[in-house]
């Protein structure tokens, strides 16, 4: 049997780290990120200039109505053509819509004007986030790997919203809102170079000829079909609707229940960045789980617990620890989801069911701030926290039976995970393939002088060698030896022609099979395996020929 040899966490954080493609697509997800955080706190600000929180409120709308519109149509582009071009695609409109924004700022332009270009920005964001996590899979080279990534991701998107808003303070105080929307528009040009060498080339899907709406439908569709993870993706929803609700919360904590006077708020928001950062890194301890289910758990009481806690708090002190609690949690849940649908949802849908999720988040948040003046209004400032903090906790109890069946449904990779990507012919493929392609092979025993396949009779099966010693012979000649390593059985089932061979074992041998249906599956669905697949098997053909033409000659 092929041992199980699972990777330490530190192995699979320094490989994390030494995979190019990772660290580009997570650095340009940061930069990305204190963009969002930098911009959206820009036009508020601007906002509220010009009309109070009234105008704020409006302006904010303004952006998140359109992009919760946008978020599951662009989310098709990562489904329909190589993922770092869709990621540099969508950096690339996101600089060229905060540059505008930043020049109709700067001009003091009419403020329809900016309002349209702010919430083209804003739609140009929605973009990269689905294609982010779709991509992440493509490039890790493990499922470990995976969740590494999820983890880092989960870093850079704390330590994010505390130097995005952090910069973002700097450049309005001494230039404005129009400063920030231009620096930013340069930051994410950055962005757009770093993931277009992130060499997600490998790993494209095949272009699909459907129409963007078809595409779209496809996905809610799939994720209609799918009820464990159409009931993850509005878990992430909710989570988000708590978040618009501790938007307008932290302030009424901070001046009405603890009276801190203006510096309160920005501390509360400190201490939630910094759980935030803390919980994120915490999260590398998910590495090699083979079950995400008790992370949404501890994501979903790490949110719900301290939010119901904290209006009871009677010091600052006291609430700045639950805040921070907070955040951890949400960390928490956002590797345990993003890593489930991962490994759950098909790959060619995975970014179109992403940007779905992107829409309710978006839609979450709006939500969240409208409701949350309600139910102050309704139950008073220190009840409304216990309200919202049951919200989570209830809505995962009561989606808790189907999500948990997600875990049961993931395909991890069978120990012949790492001996098949080492195949030339397997090594294009995306990890998640690949884990599925692993789980199905089936460990073969041998002794010596046994004929695997013999020349003349049907495809059925793919062989690779792990441990023993065959000889290739064709009408009784023998072409070549083959030892460990080394496949065979591809031809036949590539051009649906007989076996052009016998191979028999000269010594006891271990040999993984692969059914001709999981071959086909894995490598004719794919454009660069399939290109793989056919070179070497044209090879092995010639080769054959050539040893046949010497033994006539001679």
């Amino acid at each position: 049997m092929v041992a199980d040899t699972r990777p330490s966490t530190s192995s699979v954080l320094v490989s994390a780290l030494r995979n190019s493609g990772l660290r580009r697509a997570i650095a340009a997800f940061f930069l990305f990120h204190a963009a969002e955080w930098a911009t959206w706190i820009a036009i508020l600000v601007w906002a509220f200039g010009r009309g109070g929180a009234t105008e704020a409120g409006l302006i904010a709308l303004a952006q998140l109505v359109p992009a919760a519109i946008v978020a599951p149509l662009g989310s098709v582009l990562g489904d329909r053509m190589p993922r770092n071009r869709a990621l540099a695609l969508g950096y690339s409109l996101q600089s060229l819509a905060m540059l505008a924004t930043g020049i109709a700022l700067a001009t003091m332009a009419s403020a329809w004007l900016i309002t349209l270009l702010a919430a083209a920005a804003a739609c140009a964001i929605t973009l990269t986030r689905p294609v982010h996590n779709a991509a992440l899979p493509d490039l890790a080279r493990g499922p470990e790997e995976l969740t590494a990534a999820n983890s880092a991701t989960s870093v850079a998107y704390a330590v994010a919203s505390f130097a995005g808003p952090a910069v973002s303070g700097i450049l309005l105080v001494v230039w404005g809102p129009g400063a920030v929307y231009l620096v930013m528009g340069l930051v994410m040009a950055i962005a757009a170079i770093l993931v277009v060498g992130a060499n997600l080339q490998r790993v494209s899907l095949r272009i699909r000829d459907e129409h963007l709406l078809t595409s779209a439908a496809a996905g809610f569709a799939a994720i209609r079909r799918d009820v464990p993870a159409a009931l993850l993706v509005l878990m992430v929803g909710a989570q988000f609707i708590v978040m618009g609700l501790m938007d307008i919360f932290l302030v009424v904590l901070a001046l009405d229940i603890l009276q801190t006077g203006q510096s309160g708020p920005s501390a509360l928001t400190s201490a939630l960045g910094l759980g935030g950062i803390a919980g994120a890194a915490f999260t590398v301890v998910l590495v090699g789980r083979r079950r995400m289910t008790p992370a949404l758990v501890v994501g979903v009481l790490g949110v719900g617990v301290p939010i119901a806690l904290v209006g009871l708090a009677t010091s600052l002190w006291m609430a700045l620890g639950l805040i921070a609690v907070y955040g951890a949690g949400n960390a928490f849940f956002d590797v345990g989801a993003r890593t489930l649908l991962q490994r759950t949802v098909p790959a060619d849908l995975l970014s179109r069911i992403f940007g779905i999720q992107e829409g309710l988040m978006m839609v979450g948040l709006a939500i969240g701030s409208v409701v949350a003046p309600l139910l102050v209004n309704a139950f008073g400032a220190r009840a409304a926290f216990v309200v919202a903090g049951t919200f989570l906790p209830i809505a995962g109890l009561l989606a808790s039976t189907q999500i948990r069946k997600l875990d049961g449904r993931a395909v991890l990779p069978g120990p012949a995970f790492i001996l098949l990507r080492r195949l030339p012919i397997f090594a294009p493929l995306p990890q998640r393939t690949l884990e599925q392609l692993s789980a199905s092979v089936v460990d073969v025993d041998l002794g010596g002088g046994i004929a695997v396949i013999s020349e003349g009779d049907i495809g059925d099966r793919f062989y690779f060698i792990e441990s023993g010693a065959l000889v290739v012979t064709q009408r009784g000649t023998e072409l070549r030896r083959l030892h460990a390593g080394d496949q065979f059985g591809e031809i036949a089932l590539l051009r649906g022609i007989p076996r052009t061979a016998t191979v028999t074992t000269t010594t006891s041998s271990h040999l993984l099979v692969l059914e001709r249906d999981d071959f086909l599956s894995a490598v004719t669905g794919f454009v660069p395996a399939n290109e793989a697949a056919e070179s070497i098997a044209t090879r092995h053909l010639l080769d054959d020929e050539d040893h046949s033409d010497e033994v006539e000659y001679n």
